[in-house]
């Protein structure tokens, strides 16, 4: 196997890794594909650090992540992993960095708000020219929005975990009080302001807030982020499933096919994703899960 890159995404919620090559017809062909949710910015909303168990969490997978690349044994490899808002904001980033490097042999580059959504813009658009075309990427410490061709990108600070964590609504207790779920969203219309309106724009949500909601919606037994990919998602009906969903407690959400490990964290998500929607004056959504590390990978296979 030759000219094989490996993009790996350390997000506040999931660690992603990518190795892919470049595709016949040009594009990126993905050779595996893993996700796994350490929660690595567990905590970091209320202590402005990570917490030792969230960093051992996180080592845990980058340990797994780089024993299966000695497994494959590749000749030709180039290895980009770059961290997100988690890594952005910790006032302990540095001893997570150091220890991912002697341990795992795995070197982190943490990526500027500009980038991350520079990134999310090339794994939707390929490099292809699109006016239309805007990129919400909802993660668990940050929201992204890319438009103009890539070259309008814009940053908040919130995301399904640190929102979750700010307003305490992330011990799975059984109904999220009247009070702070207000109090959530009157701060995420606050935020979303920042965004630029765009009502005629095709929007592609990233993540797997979308990739929930196209579930709920599409009535999943199951989670399968493969029958998520593509789906169109209503921003009404990401307010209504946040609504209902944070009257819950996380084990009664899993009476829906949500992903286990994003059941305490899905409503703010999904409020987030559908402050977003809102603020651009966007109907509807297509969700994908091919998000920053396919851009990662492109531009390492220098994919125009």
């Amino acid at each position: 196997m030759s000219a094989t890159v490996v993009a790996i995404d350390l997000g506040t919620n999931t660690f992603l890794m990518l190795v892919a090559r470049r595709a016949a017809g040009g594009g990126v062909e993905v050779v595996e594909d893993h996700c796994r949710t350490p929660r690595l910015g567990a905590g970091l909303a209320t202590s402005a650090s990570l917490l030792p168990a969230s960093i051992e969490r996180g080592l845990v997978v980058l340990h797994e992540f780089a024993a299966r690349l000695q497994a494959l044994e590749l000749s030709e490899v180039t290895v980009r992993a770059v961290g997100t808002a988690a890594l952005r904001r910790a006032t302990n980033a540095a001893e997570f960095i150091e220890r991912a490097r002697r341990e795992c042999g795995i070197e982190i580059e943490v990526l500027a708000e500009q980038d991350e959504a520079r990134l999310g813009w090339q794994a939707v658009s390929g490099g292809r020219p699109d006016e239309r075309l805007a990129v919400v990427d909802v993660g668990g410490g940050s929201t992204e929005v890319a438009a103009d061709n890539g070259r309008s990108r814009c940053s908040v600070p919130i995301g399904a975990v640190v929102t979750s964590e700010r307003f305490g609504l992330d011990c799975g207790e059984a109904a999220w009080s009247d009070e702070r779920w207000s109090a959530l969203n009157a701060t995420l219309e606050r935020e979303c302001a920042v965004f630029e309106p765009r009502p005629a724009a095709r929007v592609v949500a990233l993540g797997g807030t979308g990739a929930n909601l196209a579930a709920l919606e599409g009535a999943f037994e199951r989670f399968d982020p493969a029958l998520a990919e593509g789906r169109r998602v209503r921003a009404s009906s990401a307010r209504s499933w946040a609504e209902l969903l944070r009257r819950r407690s996380a084990r009664e959400r899993l009476e829906f096919g949500i992903e286990r490990e994003r059941a305490q964290i899905l409503p703010a998500g999904l409020a987030c994703l559908a402050a977003v929607l809102e603020r651009l004056g966007c109907a509807d959504a297509s969700v994908s899960g091919r998000g920053l590390r396919f851009g990662l990978a492109a531009e390492l296979l220098t994919i125009p």
